[in-house]
């Protein structure tokens, strides 16, 4: 049971860093932000299942990887990573291989596309009772994404 807790209490303290980000709307309910591996986004990577794409296939997120973003943010080169809120779910996406033009090589390059990538599940029930309202709230003071970005 303390994993449970610790897992949400990550998940509050992700919730105020969520409302932080520059997102963009895309669709009638999907929110997305380009950002960096940061603390707040390597704590969600350790606490939470994480599975390679293509291919779907759970792994654990090894420390050894997770001590390279850290060490990466404190060097000012943090890894880029996308975030996707949804009404169920916060997915955070990132890659090892090439990792410097990610996320916006996918969308302009379908070779890039084809890249190996990890996304983390946060679901939204670990977030406790706020998460919804701050969903809607962010939803609804943001811009379409431009074109160019987009979930396949």
């Amino acid at each position: 049971m303390p994993e449970a807790v610790e897992v949400c209490l990550s998940c509050s303290n992700f919730l105020e860093f969520l409302k932080t980000l520059a997102w963009c709307r895309q669709g009638e309910d999907t929110l997305i932000a380009v950002h960096k591996c940061t603390p707040e986004i390597v704590e969600a990577l350790r606490v939470h299942e994480v599975k390679v794409f293509p291919g779907g296939i759970s792994v654990k997120v090894n420390k050894s990887w997770l001590s390279h973003l850290d060490e990466k943010d404190r060097q000012g080169e943090a890894v880029p990573c996308l975030v996707v809120w949804k009404p169920t779910v916060v997915e955070v996406w990132y890659r090892r291989h090439k990792s410097e033009d990610f996320p916006y090589d996918i969308w302009q390059d379908p070779a890039a596309a084809a890249y190996e990538r990890e996304r983390a599940i946060l679901p939204s029930d670990h977030f406790g009772q706020d998460y919804i309202q701050c969903h809607a709230d962010t939803l609804g003071r943001v811009k379409p994404c431009p074109s160019a970005i987009h979930l396949d």
